[in-house]
Formats: C-alpha cells, structure tokens, sequence
C-alpha cells in the first residue's frame, strides 16, 4: 500500500523541479536566485545562495551582491568546498545553515547555501540533487554569461590575459581513474603562460606552454599553439605529428615568436606515460609525497617555431 502524503509530496518535488528546469533556461543571471529561492521554497529548504570560488581560488563569492564574500581558508562554506562534502551548522536562532559543494565532474565550481528549520534524510538527498543540477546549470551558462566571470574576478585582467583565458580548459577533469587540474598565477597577468587537458577513449591528454615574452604577442603565440595541438589530437595524430603540427603552424604564422611546451598522453589502464619536452623545464614526479628525482629528465627537443628538425628525436609511440 502506497502512503499517499508521500504520493502526493513526490509528485509535488517532480513538478517544482521540472518549473526550476524550465525557469533556468529562460532565466537571466538577476532571475536565476528567483527561481532557485521559489523552488526551495516549495521543497521547504528554505533560502538559497549560490557562491562561486573566484579566479585565484582564495574567496567564496555570492551572486547576491548584497550577501558578504567568505574567506576560503577561514569558513565553514571554505572547508565544504575544499573537501567537497556537505556541511551543517546550526545558527543562532535555531535553524540549520547546510553547505553542499557545487561540482561538475572533477571542477569545483563553488558551494550552495541553504537556510532551512530541519534536515531528514530525503530533504538531504533533494539538497545533493539541487547542487548537482546547479552546477550544470552554471557550467552550462557561464561560456556565455558574462556576469559569472565579473563576480568571480577581483580585479581587472589584462588584455593578453584575456584572451589566454578564453582558450582555457576548466581548471580540473577527471574520470574514476584519474584527475588532472591545474592553476596559473600569477591569474591576472599570464603573458604566454597556458594549460590544457583532455580525454580520448582511454587516454589523457595534458600540455603545459609558456610563449616568449609578456605581452598580446605572447598571448596569440600560445593560443596558436594551443589550438595547433588539438586540432592534431581530434585528428588522431601522434605525439610525434602533434608537436610537428603546433611547431609549423607557429613558423607559418608567427615566424618571430616561439614558446617552450610539454605535451603528455596518459594511457589510464596501464599507466603508461608518454611525452614530449620542447625547451621547457623537465617535469616533476611526485608520488606518495615524495619527489622523485629526475624522474621524467631527459635530452629536451627545441622550442617550438622555429620549425627545426626535431633534434631530441621523435616522441616514444603512443600505447
């Protein structure tokens, strides 16, 4: 026998989730914490506030703008976000303040506030699946949603810095084997500095560059770059291919710049890692807290684009 109070509270979370769907594709970024405040509401969660992490990972930043900033290192909306579990608090009046970690996938986006009277195990479960779908939502909007970038900015970006930027990955990827993230600092002024990483079947992809000099110039050597390495690997080439196709493409368009790069492919089932160094600093390994010394050094080929012929040899075969 079905009870049905509980029927009824089911079919209510399924309507009021579906109306927050449709209200955060239609909705603006000064109309999303409506929607989200009306759907908690309705599930008895009480107030919402998202915070997002800004650019240098150091504060916790709302979209409320009259909602006060929180230091990451100092709160307990910080430590939700870096252990990315759920935090719960009870306030001075009584009610409980719940942090839930907003994640999509491996990248940590920020965390969720909820003020809410009590906490069950299923209004717990709602509260997850609220996070989870808030943060496709935010992942979803933000290519295209300026206000996300300004509330997670403390300060204006340069130039070159932006357009690097727009060229860049999220800062972390990962699947059940592996997770790759990285940082740049300094965040407001990267010159030729640039990341990149991604998945192919069973394969990870990473790549570290670093252009000649500090300026817009810089910034375009690396973004061709960055765009001549995965125009090769969604083609299939090699390691090999790859830094011949990024190092041509820099001596065609840019014959008077040149940038240092590392390209690595991870092949996740055995282990097995393979790469190339072209003029920049040897890799660090560290496993179980321990460096391992010189672990990955070896003879570094040029720098690319110059177009030379590969003096450290061909890349060892992908597995």
């Amino acid at each position: 026998m079905v009870d049905a109070s509980v029927s009824t509270s089911a079919e209510t979370a399924e309507q009021s989730l579906d109306e927050l769907l449709r209200a955060s594709h239609e909705a603006s970024p000064a109309e999303l914490p409506g929607a989200l405040d009306r759907y908690t509401t309705a599930m008895r969660m009480g107030h919402a506030v998202v915070f997002l992490i800004d650019l240098q990972q150091r504060l916790l930043i709302p979209l409320d703008e009259d909602v006060p900033r929180l230091d990451l290192d100092d709160s307990l909306a910080g430590f939700a976000y870096r252990t990315s579990t759920v935090r719960v608090k009870e306030d001075d009046e009584g009610g409980l303040d719940v942090w839930l970690p907003l994640m999509n996938g491996a990248e940590r986006l920020g965390v969720l506030k909820l003020r809410m009277d009590f906490l069950d195990a299923l209004t717990l479960w709602r509260c997850r699946t609220l996070a989870s779908l808030l943060s496709l939502v935010i992942t979803s909007k933000r290519t295209s949603i300026d206000t996300f970038a300004r509330r997670t900015r403390t300060r204006s970006m340069e130039l070159p810095t932006e357009m690097v930027r727009a060229f860049l990955p999220p800062r972390s990827i990962g699947t059940g084997r592996v997770i790759s993230t990285a940082v740049l600092e300094p965040a407001y002024e990267l010159g030729g500095d640039a990341f990149d990483h991604s998945f192919t079947e069973d394969v990870l992809h990473a790549t570290i560059l670093d252009a000649m000099g500090h300026d817009l110039a810089s910034g375009l050597t690396t973004s061709v770059a960055m765009a001549g390495s995965r125009n090769a690997r969604r083609t299939g080439a090699d390691l090999a291919e790859l830094v011949t196709t990024v190092d041509e493409a820099l001596a065609k368009w840019l014959p008077d710049q040149f940038c240092t790069g590392v390209f690595l492919r991870l092949h996740m089932p055995s282990g097995a890692l393979r790469w190339s160094n072209c003029g920049h600093p040897t890799p660090l390994v560290i496993r179980r807290q321990r460096l391992l010394d010189r672990e990955l050094e070896r003879a570094a080929e040029p720098p690319l684009g110059g177009a030379p012929p590969r003096g450290g040899g061909p890349a060892p075969p992908d597995p």
